[in-house]
């Protein structure tokens, strides 16, 4: 079975920015978000070893969520000034590293990942598909083709979530995570649930009643307390839902032929060794040819500087 390997470029970006120190370059570049992404990459490359790859992004512009409610991801304060002018790098290693990445506007970074692994040729090529990303929401898209490699904050470990850790994990199945969190809400993303109720009564009432709709359909069987809270949000509950559910049918106008792996080893290495990622560099799978790079301009990891 061929690998398909879709990648949450904005999820890892600011991962890997939280997880690693304020490393500059001798030039005074900050470059740690770049850093970390660019390792979780390469380590996604050899534990998966995918025949395809793709990443997403996140546009600047508002999505159909924050027109659907005005309050989504608001509670979110103003990016570090430092963080997003690292992004064009980060791109310009997915380009060295042959990977394509896709944004539009008015959807995030997970709806079109979610387009592809769900894509008809993705489909009917039988390809097993490994999303990396540390965000719950793709989890919902898990299935026997689909699976969740979501790394720990450390960024040096992580967990595969099929469909038997996410029902080990949450108590429910994959496809139930998009009515689990419309109950217990999401704050990362301002997205409010039913107030009062927690993950565990979630998890219980989804196991009885497979849904937030059938839940509703029940009200009658349910304890009282249970009942007056489920009562008071509905409409917050069904909203929720709406937002928290990812949309799979974005067109993106690629074909699968568009996503095949076929790096320049030579090219990666001489792209992480001009940002200074020597320690990087020496695990590509070819040795390095480096001729067009300044060696002067070479910094080992070691020598990137804390700020």
């Amino acid at each position: 079975m061929k690998t398909l390997l879709l990648i949450d470029g904005n999820n890892l970006f600011h991962r890997a920015y939280h997880a690693m120190p304020p490393l500059t370059t001798k030039d005074g570049t900050v470059v740690n978000a770049v850093y970390g992404f660019t390792n979780m990459l390469l380590k996604a490359i050899e534990q998966v070893k995918p025949d395809f790859v793709a990443c997403a992004f996140d546009t600047a512009a508002a999505t159909f969520r924050h027109v659907a409610f005005e309050k989504y991801k608001a509670q979110r304060p103003p990016p570090p000034p430092d963080l997003y002018p690292q992004l064009p790098i980060v791109k310009n290693v997915l380009r060295a590293f042959d990977v394509p990445y896709f944004e539009k506007e008015g959807y995030e970074a997970d709806d079109l990942l979610a387009s592809i692994a769900c894509d008809s040729q993705v489909m009917r090529d039988k390809l097993q598909v490994i999303i990396l990303s540390g965000d719950r929401d793709v989890l919902q898209l898990v299935d026997g083709y689909i699976k969740v490699q979501m790394p720990g904050w450390n960024l040096s470990s992580v967990t595969l979530f099929g469909s038997a850790e996410v029902k080990e994990k949450y108590g429910i199945t994959p496809a139930q995570m998009v009515d689990y969190k419309s109950l217990t809400g999401d704050p990362s993303d301002n997205v409010p649930g039913v107030a009062g109720i927690g993950p565990k009564t979630a998890a219980q009432l989804l196991q009885k009643y497979d849904t937030v709709e059938g839940i509703y359909e029940h009200l009658d069987e349910i304890g009282e307390t249970t009942r007056k809270k489920l009562e008071a949000d509905k409409e917050i509950a069904l909203e929720a839902k709406r937002l928290v559910e990812l949309d799979k049918t974005v067109d993106l106008g690629f074909k699968i032929d568009d996503l095949r792996f076929s790096p320049d080893w030579d090219k990666a290495t001489q792209e992480v060794e001009k940002l200074g990622f020597r320690s990087i560099a020496a695990k590509l799978p070819t040795p390095q040819s480096s001729d067009n790079v300044n060696k002067e301009d070479l910094v080992n990891d070691e020598q990137l500087t804390l700020v």
